[in-house]
Order: C-alpha cells, then structure tokens, then sequence
C-alpha cells in the first residue's frame, strides 16, 4: 500500500523574478537563480507569511507545508511572520530578520522548529542538489519532532525488520535538531522504524513505502498531530517526505483514520451505524455525536474505503443514508446526518477534522446544519457586548450545509448571535469561552418538535472527554 499522503506546496512564484526588470540582465538569461527551501514544522505554531526584504514572498504556509523560492543569487534578509488574530506587522513576526548569503549550486534549507513559544530556525544546507540516478534514491533525514527524545531510526527492506534486536540502526543517538548526511540507496520498497534511543521496540513504523529512484529526500520526523495521535499508544511522531518542492506525509501504520457520526437531522429516529454491514454505533439520538463530541476521541478505522450505511435503531432494514467513505490515515472525519426524513432529504455531510492545537488562537469551525433557517449571518461579539447594534458580521450569507474552515479567534468570550439575513435572531449564546489551543466547532441546528426552536450541537474542545 502507498502510505505518501499528499501536502500542499506553497508557491512562491513571486520571489523569482525579485530585484529584476526589463533592463535587467534577466531578460538576457543570464541571472543565476539561488534554491531556497522553507519548511514549517513547529506543531502548535499558526500560519506563516515568509518576508524577505520586508515583502511576502510565500502567505499563509501553514505546519508541514514546504514552500520553495528561487530568488537571484544576493545577500537578503528572512523573517517568519506568523498569521497571529489581532496582531499584524512587526509584533507578528516570530523569527528574524536574519541576513542570508545565496550562492549558486547549494540548497538553502530553512526549517522553522520547535514549540511556538520557542520557535527558531534550523538551517542546512544541500552541496549538491541536482541529483540524478535511474537506480538509487537520495534520501537524508532529520530530528524536528520536539516532544520525542533522541531516537534511533532503523531502515529495512519493507517485510523485514520485525526483531529490531537483530538490525542495527541506520542513525543512532539521533536528537531533536540533528540532521544526518545524506545516503544514497537502491531504490526500492522501504520500512521505518523509530525507537527511543538504545531501545528496540519501535514507537514508529511507516509500514511499507516506495522509495522511487532520482527521488532527493529529505525526510523528517514530526509531532504527530493526525487524528489519533492523542489515542493511548499513539506514535509521538509522523514523517514529513521532503522531494524538491513536493512533501508527502506518512504516518504510523496503525495510526488509522478517526469517524465520528453527528445525528442532526431532527425528525429521524435513533439510529446505528453500519459498516460494512456491521454495527459499528448503536442507538445515536437527534443531538447526539458518538463515539464522543471530545476532540480527536474517534471510532478508529484502517485506511480503506467502507460502505456507510444509518439505519433505524429500530429496524435495520430502514436506511436513509448509504455511502461510500473513503478513509485516509491519520485524518478525521465528522460524518453529519443533515435535512430531513420526511421529506426525504436527508443526507450525509462529510467534514474533514482537524485535531492541531494552534497556540496564538482560538481554532473555530462554523456548519449550517439548520434546514429551516435559510442563509444566515454569523455575529461573534466581545463579550461585553449582547446587541448586534452596528456590527459586521464574522459570516454573512452562510447557506444550509456550508462549512467553513476553521476560523483563527484571539483567546476570549464572546457572545454568538445568528440571524436571517434580515438581522432577526435565530440563535443566541452568550459567553462562550475560547481558549488559545483549543479546536471547537459548533453546529447550528434545527429544533424538536418544532423545526424553527433552534438550536446548537458543541465538539471537540467545546466538550469535556
């Protein structure tokens, strides 16, 4: 199985033709260009803007995504701007600036590591970053885990492995910052294993993964921040794979994919859950989220695709909603049942969770779930405020079943309204506490028996596991 699970690449097209104009000796082609490449891998630390010279060149890089510039070669200055609520300019930048001289036929690798209170930058460099073989593959590997101790990483022929007490590592003594020279090895099908230093059980194992020949990697070690990660037994750790501009991420093999249902449709009975034909949940009431409403406390499930069926409680050969879900390990997923029984729109809404503390903010994820609401506005208020009076809305015009990403908030209470967009209050709940760190979301929801008594269903952090 391939356990790569693609990553977003941050372009940042604009930094290559910086300092440049038609008069310049680009036109000519004769500009030689640097490789710059940028990883962001503190866990808890927010979305970045990368400056260089005091510009953005890359926005919004966010944990694990790797951007890469090719600015001409020249001495610059590079700073780390984190996408802070409520702070902007100067104040937001976490890193820098620091000047860096750029030559031709190296690759500058900057990593920003570390917890967010601690954030700095660890930079190494490549000598030699055209590489080619249609035989080997490249591959170097790093600590930037901060929670994990100094570990030993093992790398065996993928089905072997099973006795660490019989291998010797590939990296021994390996701590948080280390980053070892690069390898050149056969291409092939690989396992990783990470143990804690001196130890032989391993607390990480990617399974089987293809290493493909010419591939250049680099490879890091991560705070796991995947669905399950918090589960008991759960690696510390995932692997970031690093090739030029494209990154990949594996988790542990048995890390698994997390499905929690949300009954939110309020004229449907109790109901289980199916898959595969199986009962996997059982007697789920209007309101209710099971296993748990609690951050990352999933049903957990081997990545595959399964057949979901919601059944009556009552009579299982009664199923309103049918699907096929495709499960990615690592990821969670809130499968909402929304709209209504009778008349027969009911459906499954599938979100895709996100269980990252981010410690500069409130992480807030909105979902119309109100069938009978029509579009809606959403007003988030100080908390020393209870009427809309002239407020702009956080959402505006929010249609049934929108989902929005997961909103950055500064640490406070607030008051909730949300009104038709005429401004007549549908729902209304004050002081509602967020908290830096948290993840929460919030579901708006129709009532019972009467569709217009509506109503909220609270997660993840909103509610106490």
């Amino acid at each position: 199985m391939n356990r790569f699970l693609a990553l977003p690449l941050v372009v940042a097209g604009g930094l290559m033709l910086a300092g440049c104009d038609d008069d310049s000796d680009s036109a000519l082609g004769t500009v030689t260009e640097a490789e710059v490449r940028i990883i962001h891998a503190s866990p808890d630390a927010p979305p970045v803007n990368i400056l260089v010279d005091g510009e953005a060149a890359v926005e919004g890089a966010d944990y694990k995504e790797v951007a890469l510039l090719t600015p001409p070669v020249g001495d610059y200055d590079l700073a780390v701007q984190g996408i802070i609520p409520g702070v902007t300019g100067d104040a937001a930048i976490v890193i820098g600036p620091a000047n860096f001289t750029f030559e031709d036929g190296i690759r500058y690798n900057v990593v920003a590591v570390d917890t967010v209170a601690g954030i700095r930058p660890l930079t190494f460099n490549d000598t030699d970053p055209d590489f080619s073989s249609t035989t080997d593959v490249r591959v170097r590997i790093g600590h930037l885990a901060p929670n994990a101790p100094a570990v030993d990483v093992y790398v065996t022929a993928a089905g072997d492995g099973d006795d660490l007490s019989m291998t010797d590592p590939l990296l021994a003594n390996v701590s948080f910052e280390d980053v070892a020279d690069a390898v050149e090895v056969p291409a092939g099908d690989y396992r990783v294993q990470i143990t804690a230093n001196g130890a032989t059980q391993a607390v990480f194992d990617s399974g089987s993964v293809s290493l493909p020949a010419g591939a250049d990697l680099f490879i890091g070690a991560v705070q796991n921040t995947g669905a399950n990660a918090s589960a008991t037994g759960a690696s510390p750790v995932s692997l970031i794979v690093v090739n030029g501009a494209d990154v990949s991420e594996i988790y542990d093999a048995d890390q698994n994919a997390g499905v929690r249902v949300v009954h939110n449709s309020a004229d449907a009975p109790e109901v289980d859950v199916l898959v595969d034909d199986t009962e996997a949940l059982a007697n789920i009431a209007f309101t209710e989220a099971a296993p748990s409403a609690a951050l990352d406390e999933y049903a957990s499930l081997p990545a595959d695709t399964y057949n979901i069926k919601v059944a009556a409680s009552a009579d299982n050969s009664i199923v309103p909603i049918e699907a096929d879900l495709t499960l990615a390990n690592g990821q969670g997923y809130t499968v909402a049942a929304v709209g209504l029984l009778g008349d027969n729109t009911i459906e499954a809404l599938v979100l895709e969770d996100s269980v990252r503390s981010i410690g500069t903010q409130a992480s807030l994820r909105v979902v119309h779930g109100a069938t009978a609401a029509g579009n809606v506005d959403v007003y988030l208020l100080p908390g020393d405020q209870t009427a809309i009076g002239n407020a702009s809305p956080t959402l505006e015009d929010v249609p049934f079943k929108a989902v929005t990403g997961y909103l950055p908030v500064p640490q406070g209470t607030y008051n909730l309204r949300i009104t038709d967009t005429d401004g007549n209050i549908a729902i209304s709940a004050d002081g509602v506490a967020l908290d830096n760190g948290g993840v929460y979301t919030v579901i708006a929801r129709d009532g019972q028996p009467t569709l217009t008594d509506f109503g909220l269903i609270l997660l993840d952090d909103f509610v106490q596991p």
